[in-house]
């Protein structure tokens, strides 16, 4: 049986340690939504993927179905978030962002103007472009573009809130910062 192999656009949403060298790899893609994947040896000091499949980057992936998860063979880098202000403020819009296309997402293909609204608001964050107004507006635009509820009609105060009673899970990424 000929193994299935395809190649997709996307950001590196999320990635989990398995095993001693493997990492599991959540990516947002415009044909397939989220993609949960394996990246075999990836933690090893020689691999050519590792920095390619950080958190936040844009990538090009070569992926084989297989009958659990798929496994990524090949990254190349579209474009990383070195460019990115190195301040506490960016990385915090960063991580919230990621994680709140995490829960939102699920796999089916989105359109292509909300995937593009994406990748505009990425790029504005990673290069610390964004205002506040422009990344509420963004994340509102992509959240009705989803079909749920614009978030200023919602009875919740902020979208971090609003997004987290959609998916039924606390948003986690503040948790370093508070002091306990």
């Amino acid at each position: 049986m000929k193994a299935k192999t395809f190649s997709t656009k996307g950001i590196v949403l999320r990635r989990a340690n398995v095993g001693e060298t493997d990492r599991i790899i959540n990516i947002l893609t415009q044909e397939f939504g989220k993609i949960t994947c394996v990246a075999k040896g990836v933690r090893k000091i020689k691999s050519s993927k590792r920095a390619f499949l950080e958190p936040g980057n844009l990538i090009n992936a070569f992926l084989v179905s297989t009958k659990s998860l798929p496994i990524l063979t090949q990254a190349s880098l579209i474009d990383d978030c070195s460019k990115m202000n190195h301040t506490l403020g960016s990385f915090r819009q960063l991580s919230q962002m990621l994680e709140i296309f995490e829960k939102l997402f699920v796999e089916q293909e989105l359109e292509e103007e909300t995937f593009n609204n994406i990748l505009v608001l990425r790029t504005r964050i990673s290069t610390s472009t964004a205002t506040a107004k422009f990344i509420k507006d963004s994340f509102s635009r992509i959240i009705t573009d989803l079909g749920y509820q614009h978030p200023d009609e919602s009875k919740y105060p902020n979208i971090s809130d609003y997004v987290s009673a959609l998916s039924d899970n606390k948003m986690k990424s503040f948790d370093y910062l508070n002091i306990k």
